[in-house]
């Protein structure tokens, strides 16, 4: 019997993908309190996150465009097994790519909760926002989920259907501070959702009625029409999403046929399907030689996100959340010059016995293993993993391929106002 499934109209939009599990109900991820385990990793991380807090904004240079991913990093460094002594390295190699807080930066007592709208998108109120929330999780008592719910959801053009800009970086860290209950990350989440809120939210909040030439459950196979579109060839001319005003200029009723040709019936289904095609997107599609697609890397690290978010969300807002994570995926799909995918690079990985033992040690000591997304690509697959199950080993062998491959991120194009992290990023000596 053959362990994958096909989804399909048509050979040519034919995409294979591991059996579904089929859930009906998805069970809450689980949790690691800071402020309940007393085990000296878990102390150890607290102090690390909470010393982050108070020394480095949310964004960094150049010009507050890139973003700080200390707790991604230490988080997934902590869920792999990291001792004290690694996640102290660790911190001390990230912080020196941060920008430090100090008194250039607008501080908090410019937001008040009748203005703080008034800012949305302003990079340069990304601890003046990290502040703010701060304050109203003082004033509620610590109670931060509280926090979140009234600033995430409410009004007619709520915060989260902007959180897919930025790289959806405010997902990735919003889910961070929930899984180890960390208020101070949350607040950092709230302040990137608000410093990103003008890329896309128009769309999530309104979207245009643009009719579809189709219908279709499958992600998957919106994926595999987008590569098959030949509208879409030629209007960018080198990868990286610095590119996306012109792909929703030039080529914005394609774009949002494809979008809106996506239905979503089952979320909790329909997510499993969302992180199967991410592992495929992330580990199957690259440039050889080790190289791996910076940016197909977080269609899956924001997959893992909103599983780890899913049983947070409001029921009734599931749907949307997850029509905005195919924003994300189409975009960045034609963003990164539409690469090739396809199962079979990841099946045909030969275990010769390594297990997630074998992967989780082998990443902590790799040599790429201070980058900043480097643990949370392994710690991804190794958590879908324990979330669908094994699924014929398809999630192990992708863990497989990326740990003994890997050797560095490509898909940067020209870079940001001068920064081409594949040249001006973190390379191992």
């Amino acid at each position: 019997m053959s362990n994958t499934m096909t989804t399909t109209i048509s050979d040519s939009e034919a995409v294979r993908l591991p059996l579904p599990t089929k859930k009906a109900e998805l069970e809450p991820a689980p949790i690691y309190d800071v402020y309940k385990l007393s085990d000296e990793r878990t102390k150890t991380l607290r102090k690390l996150l909470e010393k982050g807090h108070v020394t480095v904004a949310p964004l960094r240079n150049p010009q507050l465009i890139l973003h700080s991913h200390l707790p991604h990093l230490l988080g997934s460094a902590y869920g792999l097994g990291a001792d004290s002594e690694q996640l102290t390295k660790t911190y001390e190699h990230d912080i020196q790519t941060l920008v430090r807080i100090d008194e250039t930066f607008v501080r908090g007592d410019k937001i008040t909760k009748e203005n703080w709208r008034q800012f949305l998108g302003n990079k340069e109120y990304t601890v003046a926002y990290v502040d703010f929330f701060d304050d109203e999780v003082r004033k509620n008592g610590g109670d931060w989920e509280k926090v979140v719910q009234e600033y995430l959801y409410s009004g007619a053009e709520p915060l989260i259907n902007g959180f897919c800009g930025g790289l959806a970086h405010p997902f990735i860290h919003l889910a961070y501070g929930y899984e180890f209950r960390i208020p101070q990350v949350v607040t950092q989440a709230l302040s990137l959702g608000c410093t990103e809120y003008v890329v896309c939210h128009g769309l999530i909040d309104n979207p245009p009625p643009i009719p579809s030439p189709y219908k279709t459950r499958s992600l998957a196979e919106v994926i595999k029409r987008v590569e098959n579109d030949h509208r879409f060839d030629g209007i960018v001319n080198f990868p990286g999403t610095v590119n996306f005003g012109i792909v929703l200029q030039s080529r914005f009723e394609a774009f949002m046929e494809h979008w809106n040709a996506w239905e979503v019936t089952d979320p909790v289904q329909q997510l499993e399907h969302c992180c199967d095609l991410s592992v495929l997107l992330a580990i199957s599609a690259g440039y050889g030689d080790g190289k791996f697609d910076f940016f197909y890397a977080h269609i899956m690290t924001v997959a893992h996100a909103l599983r780890i978010l899913f049983h947070y969300f409001p029921a009734d807002r599931r749907v949307s959340i997850l029509r905005q994570y195919a924003f994300f995926t189409i975009l960045v799909y034609i963003l990164q010059k539409r690469l090739s995918f396809e199962i079979e690079r990841i099946e045909s990985v030969d275990t010769n016995g390594r297990d997630w033992r074998w992967i989780t040690e082998s990443a902590l000591k790799h040599r790429w293993a201070l980058d900043d997304h480097f643990f949370k690509v392994v710690r991804a697959l190794k958590a879908l993993a324990e979330t669908y199950g094994e699924k014929d080993g398809f999630y192990l062998k992708a863990a497989i391929k990326y740990v003994s491959e890997f050797n560095g991120w490509e898909g940067f194009g020209e870079g940001v106002m001068g920064f081409l992290p594949s040249r001006d990023g973190y390379i191992p000596a």
